[in-house]
């Protein structure tokens, strides 16, 4: 008996859903003359730049730099990586992350 006579029709197959990932990462560090660039070194090591870099001195006599990367198109294995070095740095006080995602039909 085929599948039509039984009232089932065939099921188109589900499309495939890849997914974007951008590793976000908050950092909170000493404002020194180096901090930006010992914050940038780990992505650097690795061949990769970041596609959005925002940094800005706080605090109330800008003691304190809050630098806030993107680094897309990465994995989880890699933006743990990178948040693992960024804690190490001496200049670091705090490395918060969180990633976004997008789907995209294949």
């Amino acid at each position: 008996m085929s599948m039509q006579s039984q009232g089932v029709s065939a099921q188109e197959p589900t499309p495939q859903v890849s997914y974007s990932f951008t590793a976000c990462f908050s950092v909170t560090a000493s404002s020194e003359p180096n901090t930006l660039s010992r914050v940038l070194e780990p992505f650097a090591k690795r061949g990769l730049t970041p596609a959005h870099v925002y940094a800005m001195r706080t605090g109330t006599n800008g003691e304190t730099m809050q630098v806030d990367l993107q680094l897309a198109n990465t994995d989880a294995d890699t933006a743990w990586r990178l948040a693992n070095d960024l804690r190490g740095l001496y200049l670091v006080d705090t490395v918060l992350t969180s990633e976004k995602r997008y789907a995209e039909r294949a």
